[in-house]
């Protein structure tokens, strides 16, 4: 095939937003691990994910148990999307009706995370963390809307 098609455009962005996600959702996981002491933190294994989070969320007098289940929320959000978007590439070699409607669901569900950490960088007023959000999310919201828009 040839990839300066707006197809094979399409089925590439769908391939870096796995691998995109891949990427977060091993972070955030290891992260967790090695915060909980399960593994140890490396140059390639960072905890900051965590700490920010509990920090974040100093400002309001939460119970203990909400700040752990928030971060495991984040984590499994990260995994659904992860897999959504595997489960899209893995039909790319199918008719444009399945794979176009298998990164349909990927691309709502993990932009709808995007969502859910607009509002969260909102209620904790972090907004240089919801710039951030808002960058990456609105870039994942162009590759999605370029499946529609382009040919």
């Amino acid at each position: 095939m040839n990839c300066l098609t707006n197809e094979c455009f399409k089925k590439l962005t769908i391939i870096f937003w796995m691998l995109w996600w891949l990427a977060a959702f091993w972070t955030d996981l290891s992260g967790g691990l090695a915060h909980l002491g399960v593994i140890q933190t490396t140059t390639w294994i960072s905890d900051s994910n965590y700490p920010f989070l509990i920090n974040s969320l100093q400002i309001y007098p939460l119970p203990t148990w909400l700040p752990p289940l928030f971060f495991i929320g984040i984590v499994v959000w990260l995994a659904i999307s992860f897999f959504a978007f595997l489960w899209a590439c893995f039909a790319l070699g199918q008719p444009s009706t399945v794979w176009m409607s298998r990164a349909r669901a990927a691309y709502i569900l993990s932009l709808l995370l995007w969502m859910a950490f607009f509002l969260a960088d909102q209620m904790i007023f972090k907004f240089d963390l919801e710039e951030n959000h808002m960058v990456q999310g609105g870039f994942e919201f162009l590759c999605f809307l370029a499946l529609y828009l382009l040919p």
